[in-house]
């Protein structure tokens, strides 16, 4: 695994590979004009947040694992099985939520309410997330009629 120096090193390199440049990359992240420069240039932070590193490998087109020397396969659930766990939370505490309001909603406008909270949470994409809310839904339907 490679260290943090090795890493920043990676990153920069990356970075001008796609032609990008520190300030672009900061700014895509979420993050002040800077932020690139001094982790790259200057060491801090000493490590990317967990938020920051998912962005910049999405822009960097690489594996997360590649820019950090943390092993990221801690966790024993794979992420769409957390994710599904987090779903199914999601609909249940909002139907919960509703219900105890006596508030009706359109299936549509549930299906976004519980889309804009499970990207909130999971941190996916708008349309990653639309397509597993979709299925999902059907799925939680189907077992809350058999039950």
């Amino acid at each position: 695994m490679e260290n943090t120096e090795e890493i920043r090193k990676k990153i920069s390199r990356l970075i001008l590979e796609r032609g990008l440049n520190y300030a672009q990359v900061s700014l895509a992240i979420g993050k002040n004009i800077a932020y690139i420069q001094q982790y790259i240039k200057n060491g801090s932070p000493r490590r990317l947040g967990e938020v920051e590193r998912h962005k910049l490998a999405q822009i960097l087109h690489v594996d997360e694992q590649e820019l950090t020397d943390l092993s990221l396969n801690v966790a024993t659930y794979s992420a769409a099985t957390i994710n599904s766990e987090i779903l199914s939370l999601v609909i249940e505490n909002i139907e919960t939520w509703l219900s105890k309001r006596n508030i009706s909603l359109e299936p549509h406008d549930k299906a976004e309410l519980i889309k804009l909270i499970y990207i909130k949470v999971c941190g996916d994409s708008l349309d990653v997330a639309a397509g597993k809310v979709k299925d999902f839904i059907e799925i939680y339907n189907e077992l809350r009629k058999a039950n």
